[in-house]
């Protein structure tokens, strides 16, 4: 009786073993993520100064960013050349949440765009500008940035009023100090956390 060489069988055997324990494991686990929507816990409003010579000089609007999906407001503030000028109740962030404190925070973005007439622009501070002392918000003043203010603390059903300060040069050309002409666009984002 001739005998048969198991050799190759067991070569092969001792492979498919080896492939199957270096092999990864993989789990099929199906989740499903629904997604639900209603108005955000915290929502800007124009504040009073938006009143001021039937809103010759604030003025506050909304609109929708289709490239970003973000709802931005519009401001837009009249300086006097030569003169700092503080509006202090300009927009107000407010916290509808009835449970708990919003810690609001700003942060500066900086310019957006331009129209060659930001050299001019020597003070531009948002924040809650109702003291004093304009280094409590966000902006420059010359050369000097401040980039981030808060927590500033609203508690709940409260609201975080904002002004802005602003000192345009005087020597601004007289043919854009019209109070009509842009002269400057920044960003600033409003941040707002829950500590629940």
């Amino acid at each position: 009786m001739a005998r048969r060489s198991y050799k190759p069988l067991v070569a092969l055997t001792a492979l498919a073993i080896a492939a199957l324990a270096a092999a990864s494991l993989t789990l099929v686990n199906v989740t499903y993520w629904v997604v639900n929507a209603t108005l955000p816990p915290a929502m800007k409003y124009a504040g009073s100064d938006v009143n001021i010579a039937g809103g010759k000089y604030v003025k506050v609007s909304y609109y929708y960013d289709s490239r970003t999906g973000y709802n931005i407001t519009r401001i837009s503030v009249v300086g006097f050349t030569g003169d700092p000028t503080n509006y202090t109740d300009v927009i107000r962030v407010c916290n509808k949440r009835d449970d708990v404190s919003a810690s609001v925070y700003l942060r500066w973005v900086g310019q957006v765009g331009s129209t060659g007439y930001e050299t001019y622009v020597r003070r531009f501070v948002v924040g809650n500008t109702s003291g004093t002392n304009v280094n409590t918000g966000v902006g420059f003043i010359g050369n000097t940035t401040h980039p981030y203010a808060g927590p500033y603390t609203v508690g709940p059903g409260g609201c975080l009023t904002l002004g802005v300060h602003v000192l345009i040069d005087p020597e601004l050309p007289s043919a854009v100090a019209d109070g009509k002409h842009v002269i400057a666009t920044y960003q600033v984002n409003v941040e707002v956390q829950y500590s629940q």
